[in-house]
């Protein structure tokens, strides 16, 4: 019985360690599609919104966005970033 129970665990613990390395991988492509997103919308869209001849200043919105986006919170700031650039006239890189 003892065996068993110890045999239930390890099998847990590899499921839960195979789980949160893809859980990572996910995660680390989620990062670098915020980071492009964050590169455009401070290239081209934060630009428009603070005029052609101002310094790059960001709606506070699209300043959040690219904090959380820093910070690694990537899916607070995927869609924010996503709905600037679209309505700014831009087609989204692919994902992934």
């Amino acid at each position: 019985m003892l065996k068993a129970l110890a045999l239930s665990i390890l099998v847990a613990a590899i499921s839960l360690s195979s789980a949160v390395k893809a859980q990572h991988v996910a995660n680390a492509g989620d990062l670098r599609y915020c980071a492009q997103l964050s590169e455009l919308y401070i290239r081209y869209v934060g630009r428009l919104e603070a005029g052609p001849s101002a310094p790059v200043k960001p709606d506070v919105n699209g300043g959040v966005a690219l904090a959380k986006c820093h910070a690694g919170d990537a899916a607070a700031s995927i869609p924010i970033l996503e709905r600037k650039l679209r309505n700014a006239g831009f087609t989204l890189p692919p994902r992934g």
